[in-house]
């Protein structure tokens, strides 16, 4: 197996182009055959205040985590980068404006605060940008030329990638980025002297093929157009808006609707309204949105309504970190709300993952008459993969409700008791269809009903619906060595990812480990998972949230204790650290 392994980071302030930089880096190594994620970091505030970082790995083979440590750090901006120096490798490229607009003292200069391994190249970026193109804004592809130079990257095929990148924009802004490129890059063959062993000359990537690069938000987004998806209402949030965008321009080709509301109340409500008109319907938001749709979710359980919401969740409680990730919304997304309300809740990993977990839910939601709920995080939500074109959806997914049969239309019984749960149901419009519905608890006709029997019966109906649905769980992901093992690391959602890549590497150091992970959270395969704890001599759970709130989950029917790592640094799951603990545990 060839292996070639690369991150490289830009790191700007916001409005100096890093992640426009990044981007076209992601897009030209996609275009070369190589595997890519790139995921950008940035602060709440829209223009001008606080750090970007443009992060990108690079690979010759499937890429699950982001990769935590860079090779290769691109500064636009010192006092960011010197608080991005801690993540970039002791025998790392640092890429430095050498001739900055302005003096900096030397503990304010990137250069002077690196370590002594580390490979410095100055460039004198902002005089190169307004050589360009008369002022400094070339300075990111600027920079970009220097790095394609020194990693020796052909220069004619990345001037095509940022030719594609700008090709809607006015002929002159073309050409000034591209300008600037090629100044730094010739500037930096003729000037420097490479003394590094970063190159990605000899690599041999596959032949490019036909990749889709698209982010989780993007692809949740494909999929809901693609499940014949009719309605769609919410409420910008940070990182679940891009849905929302996605939906107000394609949604009306299909003759869907999308409604912005005035806030998350009113956007779950409609949802449920259009899923009681029988239409499939979604929001999105993230956990200060979700938290004000918990009553609503009950009401579509109880009144047994197909809804699907996706939560992206991001750093909390209250406002929290609007911009940077967690997975610290798994109660409240399992269990949120008062009484027993059973939901169908799905926990992708990666991009791929969200498409067909999206597609998922909708089927999910109209079978089983229920909420499903879709969690993503501002890592899934925002991270770039290029990935294969998904298959279409099977067609059974796209018409799933079950009606009742004519002669059951006579004394017709909304919600009768069934073996499976499941309650034949009409359609408003339907002839002799008519039914009450209320969030009331009811019975079978759906009239309310308050004795302790019907609340007991129909309380029951609605756990066995929910435990049925376990039968159309994807299949669980268990990846690493067969048979006892010394570790087994369990994971949820886009940590799982990095779970997979330090398994791997724990096994090159003879550590019998295996990773296991469910798309499917709740309900859960709790026999699989039991099966695979058998087999392991430690448990390791690691997530991005304070308390373990998945290590709890499970330990409830596991019945023994596992080891909890849990982070809430704002950043993605690294499969570094995981590794580490698995050191410590052998």
């Amino acid at each position: 197996m060839n292996t070639f392994d690369i991150v490289i980071e830009i790191c700007g302030s916001a409005g100096e182009g890093t992640i426009s930089a990044g981007e076209i880096l992601a897009r030209f190594m996609s275009s070369q055959g190589y595997e890519i994620m790139s995921f950008d970091s940035y602060p709440a505030e829209i223009r001008g205040f606080g750090k970007c970082v443009a992060h990108t790995r690079v690979n010759l083979n499937p890429i699950y985590s982001p990769g935590k440590y860079a090779d290769v750090l691109i500064a636009l901006n010192d006092k960011h980068a010197i608080s991005q120096l801690g993540f970039l490798k002791p025998d790392g490229i640092l890429i430095y404006d050498n001739q900055p607009a302005s003096f900096h003292e030397e503990d304010q200069s990137v250069a002077g605060m690196a370590e002594p391994g580390v490979t410095l190249y100055g460039i004198p970026l902002t005089q190169l940008a307004h050589e360009a193109a008369g002022n400094s804004r070339g300075r990111n592809m600027v920079s970009l030329g220097a790095m394609a130079c020194l990693m020796e990257i052909p220069k004619d095929d990345f001037v095509t990638a940022i030719q594609n990148r700008y090709a809607s924009k006015k002929q002159i802004i073309i050409d000034n980025n591209i300008d600037s490129f090629v100044l730094g890059y010739n500037w930096t063959g003729e000037n420097i002297k490479k003394i590094d062993e970063y190159s990605f000359k000899g690599t041999e990537p596959a032949p490019p093929e036909d990749k889709l690069i698209i982010n989780g938000n993007q692809s949740v987004a494909r999929a809901a157009i693609d499940s014949n998806i009719s309605f769609y209402a919410g409420y910008p949030i940070t990182p679940a808006t891009k849905i929302m965008e996605i939906m107000g321009k394609e949604l009306p080709k299909t003759g869907g609707i999308m409604l912005q509301t005035e806030d998350e109340i009113s956007a779950i409500g409609a949802v449920i309204g259009a899923g009681f008109g029988g239409k499939r319907a979604m929001t999105a938001t993230s956990g200060p949105g979700f938290s004000l749709m918990t009553e609503f979710t009950g009401l579509a359980v109880m009144s047994e309504i197909p809804a699907v919401i996706v939560n992206s969740m991001r750093g909390g409680p209250c406002t929290g970190l609007p911009t940077k990730t967690e997975q610290s919304d798994f109660n409240i997304a399992v269990a949120g709300g008062h009484g027993d309300a059973p939901r169908i809740v799905l926990a992708p990993v990666d991009t791929t993952d969200c498409y067909e977990a999206t597609a998922l839910a909708f089927y999910l939601a109209e079978k089983y008459q229920t909420l499903v709920v879709l969690l993503l995080d501002f890592f899934l939500s925002n991270s770039i993969r290029n990935i294969d074109v998904p298959k279409p959806i099977n067609p059974s997914f796209l018409s799933a409700n079950i009606a009742p049969e004519p002669d059951q239309l006579n004394g017709y019984q909304r919600y009768r008791i069934t073996g499976s749960g499941i309650s034949p149901r009409t359609i408003p419009g339907t002839p002799d269809g008519m039914y009450f519905s209320t969030g009331l608890e009811h019975d079978e006709n759906g009239r309310p009903a308050y004795d302790s029997d019907t609340h007991e019966k129909m309380t029951r109906k609605r756990f066995v619906k929910h435990g049925n649905a376990l039968d159309e769980a994807p299949d669980v992901v268990i990846s690493g060595d067969d048979g006892d093992l010394d570790i087994g690391v369990i994971s949820w959602g886009s940590s799982a990812g990095a779970a997979r890549e330090a398994v791997d590497a724990a096994r090159a150091e003879g550590i019998k480990a295996a990773s296991f992970s469910s798309i499917m959270i709740s309900p859960f395969p709790e026999e699989k998972l039991k099966v695979f704890a058998d087999r392991c001599n430690t448990l390791l759970v690691p997530e991005l949230n304070f308390t373990g709130q998945f290590a709890d989950f499970i330990i409830n029917f596991l019945q023994r204790p596992v080891v909890k790592l849990n982070f809430v640094t704002g950043l993605p799951m690294a499969s570094e650290d995981i590794l580490e603990k698995m050191r410590e545990l052998r």
